[in-house]
């Protein structure tokens, strides 16, 4: 992942309880998530973990880095930012997105027939199950419509891995080989995402990428988490199982969710 120096704050982000806030970076801006942010540090680490899983299975992301923060920034821009924030941020390394040009909430059916990437609907689907991220089927702020590209953008995995900021080692390892249960297809925003899950083996395209994962590949990702962010080694241990069981067990929440897809006609 890259790693971006902060230059200027912009301006604060007004919906999100992370409080992110929008910096330049190289002359290019990018949306901020601190590590003093109000829900924990952890939250980068949630971040920085579902934005690489997204990018090795191609799923549409804006592109994340590591936003690194001096202490020039801090005496700059650091009382506005803290004023947002809730609390003074500290030099180091924290979690960016690059901000999209155009972007906008997915309010309605017909945005999402505009987008050209529509295939990838049933991979989000089923990606927020592998990571257990349950806040995108109700938040609308988490799936985007890019009118640059036109196509459908995820961001914010704040609450990924069942307990959100809240996991650690302990959790997890309790949650070993729990089973599957499938997000509200009601929802503000899954809702929206039913009628694109149509035809024969809509999901074989996600399902043949994360067959393809390894367990080297989930273990280089998490133990290259920043120290900073307060990830012990026990709970990279613990993270690593807990979502390499749940991926050799995805295909068992296919069965829950054939009921609630009516316009999926057969096969994964």
């Amino acid at each position: 992942m890259q790693i971006v120096t902060a230059n200027r704050a912009i301006g604060e982000i007004r919906n999100g309880c992370t409080k992110p806030y929008n910096v330049l970076c190289g002359g290019e801006t990018f949306v901020v998530k601190f590590m003093q942010n109000p829900e924990g540090v952890r939250v980068l680490a949630n971040e920085f973990i579902c934005s690489k899983l997204a990018e090795m299975l191609q799923l549409p992301i804006p592109t994340p880095a590591i936003i690194e923060v001096r202490q020039t920034f801090i005496e700059d821009h650091g009382n506005e930012v803290a004023n947002h924030v809730g609390e003074s941020i500290t030099a180091g390394n924290h979690f960016g997105t690059k901000r999209l040009k155009k972007a906008y909430q997915v309010t309605s059916a017909e945005m999402l027939h505009m987008a050209k990437n529509i295939h990838v609907v049933p991979e989000i689907l089923l990606f927020d199950h592998w990571i257990h991220n349950s806040d995108r089927d109700r938040n609308g702020g988490n799936l985007l419509f890019d009118a640059v590209r036109m196509e459908v953008v995820i961001i914010d995995h704040t609450h990924a891995f069942d307990l959100g900021p809240l996991w650690n080692a302990t959790q997890l390892k309790q949650r070993l080989n729990d089973q599957f249960s499938i997000f509200d297809t009601s929802g503000y925003v899954y809702k929206k995402l039913v009628p694109y899950i149509r035809g024969n083996r809509p999901f074989h395209s996600i399902l043949d990428k994360m067959s393809r994962l390894t367990r080297d590949d989930l273990w280089n990702i998490i133990k290259s988490v920043p120290e900073e962010w307060n990830v012990s080694e026990e709970d990279k241990i613990a993270l690593h199982s807990y979502l390499w069981n749940r991926l050799n067990r995805i295909e068992q929440v296919l069965p829950l969710l054939k009921p609630v897809l009516p316009y999926w006609k057969g096969g994964t």
